[in-house]
């Protein structure tokens, strides 16, 4: 069994299934927020209707609601779940909704699963006819070997690998092997978070891409770095700190870049940076000093686009956790006094932006 004893599902709702079923089962499967293999719960999409390029609300199906789990094998791939109450018994309509969400362009999963607690469906997204695996919650742990080998990080980056193409190739239809970036933009649109400086800091930024490449890996993903002109003089100063330049590396498990908008091509990119207290730094306003906090950061951006002539060009989302943790009572008070920046032990920030991206020919 999953759980030591059967939950009492007649007592649950849709909430309590989600985190007491099926959140359990994602993290035994190896995902965990945060992670390359991450757990996203109720992505925002740019689009919330059921076609990306159209753009035609009174004809485009509209999604109904939001899929409950997005679990990526960052950057190979993904699948959702679409979480049902106990009360309820898996419909047809269920799994067209979970479908529609899933068969997005702006998520393109492999895999969706549905299910109320009791009951357990997993589909493959191309492929309706049948479900690959149906159980009940009681047979969770003799499915669970086979959940592992289909929809668990190194099964997606398997399957990822199944359609990379040989090195060397075209990066896609009249595109060159290689590519190289000279010009465009990326915009920073709508940003929350708890700590207002950091919204105040980025939210309407317009930065100019002033470099990179796109070409592919020795394993045939295709890799895209992108140099953009620094945001902040405070990020600036902690990523000098760590070595961290404003070159910025996207992965994508595609075949070729989409020049269609209605099958955009899918770049995600995660970093973890650690900056150990005592690190000398410089912060605005204040002379070099040590580090007086340990400055821990998880930064996931997921950049969906397409080819339209010499521009690759699209929508991002960005999700980033930062942490400032050890910093003396007094220290805090000076830097919020002298700065203006309060710095809390965690913080995090959802933003959503576009981008435009001259490209050529290496």
């Amino acid at each position: 069994m999953l759980l030591a004893d059967e939950p009492l599902f007649e007592t649950m709702n849709e909430t309590d299934v989600r985190e007491v079923v099926v959140r359990p089962l994602l993290e035994r499967l190896g995902y965990r927020h945060g992670t390359q293999a991450s757990i996203r719960t109720e992505v925002q999409l740019r689009y919330d209707k059921a076609f990306l390029g159209r753009k035609k609300p009174s004809k485009d199906p509209p999604l109904r609601g939001k899929a409950d789990y997005v679990c990526d094998a960052i950057p190979f791939g993904r699948w959702v779940i679409e979480v049902k109450s106990p009360a309820e018994a898996l419909s047809r309509d269920d799994r067209e909704q979970a479908h529609t969400y899933a068969a997005h362009p702006e998520i393109a999963a492999a895999f969706f699963m549905l299910t109320n607690g009791r009951q357990f469906e997993l589909y493959r997204t191309s492929v309706l006819d049948g479900p690959v695996l149906s159980w009940s919650y009681a047979e969770t742990e003799d499915r669970l070997l086979s959940l592992f080998n289909l929809v668990g990080p190194a099964a997606l980056e398997k399957l990822a690998n199944l359609v990379l193409p040989d090195p060397g190739k075209p990066l896609g239809p009249n595109v060159s092997s290689s590519l190289r970036i000279f010009g465009g933009s990326v915009v920073y649109e709508e940003h929350t978070s708890t700590v207002s400086w950091l919204t105040d800091a980025i939210s309407g930024l317009s930065l100019p891409t002033i470099g990179g490449f796109v070409r592919r890996t020795e394993d045939g993903r295709i890799h895209a770095n992108v140099e953009v002109a620094n945001a902040a003089a405070m990020m600036r100063g902690l990523n000098a700190a760590m070595g961290i330049d404003d070159k910025y590396d996207f992965y994508s498990a595609a075949e070729y870049l989409s020049a269609d908008v209605e099958t955009p091509t899918i770049f995600q990119n995660f970093e973890e940076t650690v900056l150990p207290k005592g690190t000398m730094l410089a912060i605005p306003g204040l002379p070099r000093i040590p580090a007086p906090f340990r400055y821990e950061m998880k930064a996931f951006t997921e950049a969906v686009g397409f080819i339209e002539s010499n521009r690759f060009k699209g929508t991002m989302r960005l999700d980033y956790e930062l942490s400032f943790t050890g910093l003396e009572p007094l220290m805090r008070m000076q830097i919020e006094r002298q700065v203006g920046l309060i710095l809390p032990e965690r913080a995090n920030m959802l933003g959503m932006g576009r981008f435009d991206l001259e490209i050529a020919p290496a």
